[in-house]
């Protein structure tokens, strides 16, 4: 799926104010009966009121193929907090709701379509407040504390085939919602039906306005037993399912499998997960959990959080785009829309500083320029847009006189401050215990499959050592353990062969001066310029790989400034400030793309996976690794980018929810993948 941006629906509207799909010459709901008619048929024929009551996973997901005005969804939303009030312990606890539109309204034509429901007004400007660009992929908006929507922009043929599912369906409920059969076939066919049912749980339900009998016969035979009630109003038939038990096909590819969390199907059971690291990867994975309703105990060998690479006073937020608009530009472009939604609220809530001020990336020689070209072609102009030098330097308030580009939606963040917000946030919960000070000397797994963690807690260090002599040893249990150290993530044996290399990074704090004090953006080149924040400016940022050292060196500090004067030599006012600045020690991974997953044990698994290439579509054995270990690493310069949105591709993992990536994504995240790609070339691996 390339994530450029897709096409809009064109819109008519009927004297009664009913939106019509002008491609299709269908509406999307009857005026006046659109409501009832979603009630009916989705809500009340999956008997999902009583279906939450007794549900067997504090999660229940329900899944359409039509999003159109969402009103399907509001009503499932509405429902939802219905049962919440009259069942307060009622099994589901929490509601996912997936959805797939390959022609998403404009968010002016969304607005208009659900402003004829008065009683879902309140629900309705929640999500057109987090409706999102119209670029293809998932987007993962949080309707409420409790209710997630995974929608999913693009042609439904090609979107559910990309849906992770694991060995077994997640779906609970399935509503079928194109625009009738006559009108729009491609929405209803055997291949999508195949889908529905390899996504669907067994004893999952479905329902759908239709009674057509080519629709019956490929339920059937996609694995559904069907009824034919009584249609909504005037409708004589339509039709609903039950997913009958069968054996489900082998996975196509175990190696990339990804294995639930310890006791994450259980119901009954409140895991317990230990995260090691206390910067913007830990504290985005402890937000997701305790959110999910999950213990966290976050350990931190600092005083503090953010004490290393997340500890910058500024750093600037905007995807990382390529003119191959691959793999990796879709992970970065979905990973910084979910972050902007996740983080606007958060952030006025717990006064992080920021400002979406714009980044304007410079075409300062021949290569940045082809690049640039290249970005620009798929995407529109409310993600990236073309800027004359003039239009540079208007925008920017230095004289530039250059060409460039513009991530109008991007700007600064507080690093610091944004992974204390996460972390204060998992604390009102009461469900996050912090120990800093601390420090894992081993990890071991029990017989009965929990970790056992070996800490040593000093006391505060003074101001001539880095740790205090007094320490005390303790031991910890956790059902679950994620190393989200950084580098520090190859100190564990269990960890030691993982691909991660360590580069050091050195930022200058740039006092303001008089040309300086005009930028009104985030500017990009060889390296970045950050607009005033407290009197201050971040220049930067050094990469020097395979070092550690903290120390701040003059050179490195000269050469940040080097670099900016170079591309922008109207900022000839700017001295050294000789030692204002910071160090830190960046992970990163060769592909430039994070590790998250299960920590795979490499020996098993190259043995196992030996002759991959001629047994690739054989049913092989599950991927060996260490149950409940998982890593959430390399993340590289671009933390605040991606922290928020690969914290809940992990916390899917541990709890077996469904994925906000496709498949194709999450095999290119997965730890093991780098050596596993050679296997399957047949190359020989160390």
């Amino acid at each position: 799926m390339s994530p450029h941006f897709i096409t809009t629906a064109c819109l008519d509207w009927n004297d009664q104010g009913t939106p019509i799909a002008a491609a299709f010459d269908d509406i999307y709901f009857y005026s006046g009966q659109g409501l009832a008619e979603s009630r009916y048929v989705f809500i009340e024929q999956n008997n999902l009121a009583h279906r939450w009551v007794q549900h067997d996973s504090p999660l229940f997901v329900v899944a359409e193929t039509g999003f159109g005005t969402g009103l399907n969804m509001l009503a499932t939303w509405h429902a939802f907090l219905d049962y919440r009030r009259q069942h307060p312990k009622g099994n589901a606890q929490r509601l996912h709701l997936i959805s797939v539109e390959k022609y998403p309204l404009t968010h002016l034509d969304l607005k208009q379509a659900l402003s004829q429901w008065p009683e879902l007004s309140t629900l309705s400007e929640r999500l057109l407040a987090q409706y999102p660009n119209a670029v293809t992929g998932c987007h993962r908006l949080w309707l409420d504390d409790k209710v997630s929507l995974d929608l999913w922009l693009g042609d439904v043929a090609d979107v559910l085939p990309q849906m992770e599912a694991g060995l077994a369906g997640k779906v609970d409920a399935w509503y079928l919602d194109g625009f009738a059969p006559s009108k729009n076939p491609e929405m209803w066919t055997q291949s999508l039906f195949n889908q529905i049912a390899r996504l669907a749980r067994n004893g999952s339900t479905l329902s759908t306005f239709t009674a057509a009998s080519f629709v019956r016969r490929g339920l059937t035979e996609a694995g559904f037993d069907v009824t034919r009630p009584k249609g909504f109003g005037r409708k004589r038939n339509m039709i609903t399912g039950v997913r009958r038990s069968q054996p489900r096909p082998p996975y196509s590819a175990p190696w990339f499998w990804r294995r639930p969390g310890q006791m994450a199907a259980d119901i009954k059971s409140q895991t317990h997960t230990v995260i090691i690291g206390a910067g913007i990867a830990g504290a985005s994975l402890a937000y997701a959990l305790t959110r999910r309703g999950q213990q966290v105990t976050l350990i931190e060998q600092g005083a503090e959080p953010a004490v290393g690479a997340s500890g910058n006073r500024q750093a600037a937020v905007y995807p990382l785009l390529n003119g191959e608009h691959d793999t990796l530009s879709q992970i970065y472009l979905q990973s910084f829309l979910y972050g902007r939604r996740l983080l606007s609220p958060l952030m006025k809530e717990h006064q992080v500083a920021h400002d979406w001020c714009g980044v304007v990336q410079l075409a300062f020689n021949e290569k940045s320029a082809i690049k640039i070209a290249n970005i620009l072609a798929p995407f529109n102009t409310d993600i990236v847009q073309p800027l004359t030098p003039d239009q540079v330097n208007k925008r920017t308030g230095v004289q530039a006189n250059l060409e460039g580009i513009e991530y109008p939606l991007a700007g600064w963040v507080c690093p610091f401050e944004l992974t204390k917000a996460f972390i204060t946030a998992a604390h009102q919960s009461g469900l996050l215990h912090c120990h800093y000070n601390t420090r894992v000397r081993s990890l071991n797994q029990q017989e009965n499959q929990q970790w056992q963690l070996n800490v040593t807690h000093s006391a505060p260090a003074t101001a001539k050592t880095q740790y205090s002599d007094s320490a005390s040893t303790h031991v910890l249990l956790a059902d679950n353990v994620i190393l989200a150290n950084g580098h520090q993530i190859r100190e564990l044996w269990q960890t030691r062969q993982l691909t991660v290399s360590s580069v050091r990074g050195q930022v200058n704090y740039q006092p303001s001066t008089p040309t300086l004090a005009g930028l009104n953006t985030v500017v990009c080149y060889e390296g970045y310029l950050t607009p005033q924040w407290q009197g201050c400016h971040c220049v930067g940022a050094s990469y020097a790989h395979d070092q550690e050292a903290l120390e701040y060196q003059a050179s490195d500090e000269q050469d940040n400034l080097n670099k900016l004067t170079r591309t922008l030599p109207a900022l000839n006012d700017i001295t050294p400030t000789l030692g204002a600045g910071r160090v830190s020690v960046r992970a990163v991974c060769r592909d430039h793309l994070p590790l998250v997953g299960a920590a795979p044990h490499k020996s098993q698994q190259l043995q196992q996976y030996q002759n991959m290439p001629q047994r690739h579509k054989e049913s092989l054995p599950l991927p060996d690794d260490y149950p409940g270990l998982y890593v959430m690493s390399a993340l590289g310069s671009r933390g605040l980018c991606t922290a928020p949105l690969l914290a809940e591709v992990l916390v899917a993992q541990l709890l077996d929810e469904p994925y906000p990536l496709t498949r194709e994504q999450l095999a290119s995240l997965n730890p093991n993948r780098l050596w596993l790609r050679k296997r399957l070339k047949g190359k020989t691996v160390r």
